[in-house]
């Protein structure tokens, strides 16, 4: 089982392969997003520290994000899917060094567009299982299929916040789409397809047996 990276702008749909190929093929997802909300909601050092760069939308400094990850990462992982990290150059020469990557996998996708999934994403606050009334996957009682608890528009997808996290994709994330192209380990796909159109390209890419 390969270990991948998931690259794309906020909205671009990493969170929902990441969803599908745990479900279809069994690899574990590391959302970081997800650590990051989970220490804010824990009230621990770093969620008080970083609860400021969250709801503004600012990406966290990398030194909370390598005292998260650092613990978790080793050259022993297989099958780990990284989501939300890494997402600035020291990061991905952090990451370099402490675990094998087989390929980094690129969403593209306008920023239009992902500011119009942002602002129609919900996300239940019991389990964190995201949705978008876009995609019509919300039941009509507004409620999570997973768990059944209320869903909830993210804390830090106000408009400002959408901006600013673009903003920072611009400068920050995109040295980190060349430096796994310049390794040759970059894939790009069209983040406008389908959810399962574009599962399947990964499945094919990869050249992921058909799960049992």
């Amino acid at each position: 089982m390969p270990n991948l990276v998931l690259l794309g702008i906020q909205g671009s749909g990493k969170g929902t392969q990441a969803y599908l190929l745990k479900k279809n093929y069994g690899f574990d997802h590391l959302n970081i997003g997800s650590l990051l909300r989970e220490e804010m909601k824990k009230k621990t050092d770093i969620g008080n520290d970083i609860k400021e760069y969250m709801l503004k939308g600012d990406l966290v400094p990398d030194k909370y994000i390598f005292s998260l990850v650092g613990p978790i990462l080793h050259d022993n992982l297989k099958g780990v899917i990284l989501d939300g990290f890494p997402r600035t150059l020291k990061q991905a020469e952090f990451l370099e060094k402490r675990m094998p990557v087989r390929c980094a996998i690129y969403f593209e996708l306008d920023d239009k567009i992902a500011k119009e999934r942002l602002s129609h994403r919900r996300v239940c606050q019991n389990c964190q299982q995201n949705y978008n009334l876009l995609l019509n996957d919300v039941k009509k009682d507004n409620k999570c299929s997973k768990c059944g608890n209320p869903l909830e528009l993210r804390m830090d997808d106000n408009s400002e916040a959408i901006n600013r996290r673009i903003a920072a994709f611009h400068d920050e994330t995109k040295p980190v789409i060349e430096f796994f192209k310049d390794r040759d380990s970059l894939i790009t796909i069209p983040a406008t397809k389908k959810p399962e159109q574009i599962h399947q390209e990964i499945v094919y890419i990869l050249g992921l047996a058909k799960p049992a």
